[in-house]
């Protein structure tokens, strides 16, 4: 695999990982979610076209389902795990909570993160403004992913409230348990918790070979309700593989 690839792939799990952005209460909460992300040219030179796609998160008192695409996280802190689910291949992975990746990851996905360096900024404007019924504040987040000499900066827009009624402890917990699912993002979570709200609105901009890649995340609606039966649970019939955040087949 080669290092442009390996990061290419590194990204677009950051950029599923931010989409995932939990929340936690008492009762089980359902936040719709969606997304667009302009037309780009990806690493290989090819123009990929615009896209739109929608999210949609479970959450209950100590655990969580996120669905896009054809990708599902379940993290289950009363089992102490969390599995990723490929409903394409009809397959699954887990790791315990608290992850530990030097156990979770195979020796040559080890090797590769060893030559990843990740560097990251957060910063709290002084600026706020309404997005729907929410009063939100910004933040911007500036990461610089180097790896043999490549360099990539990332940047982005958040927009967070505090007008969820969300516990910022919890909050900050579970997602946390995410971060810590790829080295890519695990450096991610101590500057996360300096984030006072729920993001609402993530704009974000990434630049590989020259070439930029924007795209709009928003929350549209939040609402209690009963999940259905299962929701939480791994799918029956799935084949089961190893953990590997690069997302390698698995023989």
């Amino acid at each position: 695999m080669t290092n442009k690839k390996t990061l290419w792939i590194l990204v677009s799990i950051f950029a599923f990982i931010l989409f995932l952005l939990p929340t936690n209460t008492m009762a089980d909460i359902l936040i719709k979610k969606v997304k667009h992300t302009d037309e780009a040219i990806d690493m290989t030179g090819k123009t990929q076209p615009a896209k739109d796609e929608q999210g949609i998160t479970w959450i209950a008192k100590n655990k969580m389902r996120d669905d896009m695409a054809e990708t599902s996280m379940i993290v289950r802190y009363d089992l102490k795990k969390i599995y990723i689910i490929d409903h394409s291949k009809k397959t699954y992975s887990e790791a315990d909570i608290p992850i530990n990746l030097e156990k979770v990851l195979p020796p040559e996905t080890k090797q590769m993160m060893q030559m990843l360096q990740v560097a990251t900024k957060f910063t709290a404007a002084d600026e706020t403004q309404k997005i729907k019924s929410w009063t939100c504040k910004k933040y911007i987040v500036e990461i610089t992913v180097s790896m043999m000499g490549m360099n990539m900066p990332i940047t982005m827009e958040i927009w967070a409230t505090k007008d969820l009624g969300i516990d910022l402890k919890t909050f900050h917990n579970l997602y946390g348990t995410i971060l810590s699912t790829t080295p890519f993002t695990e450096g991610l979570a101590k500057e996360f918790k300096k984030m006072e709200g729920y993001p609402i609105l993530i704009l974000y901009s990434m630049v590989m070979s020259g070439s930029e890649t924007k795209s709009r995340e928003e929350v549209v609606s939040v609402e209690k309700k009963d999940a259905p039966a299962g929701t939480y649970d791994l799918p029956q019939g799935y084949k089961k593989i190893p953990f590997n955040p690069l997302g390698q087949d698995s023989k």
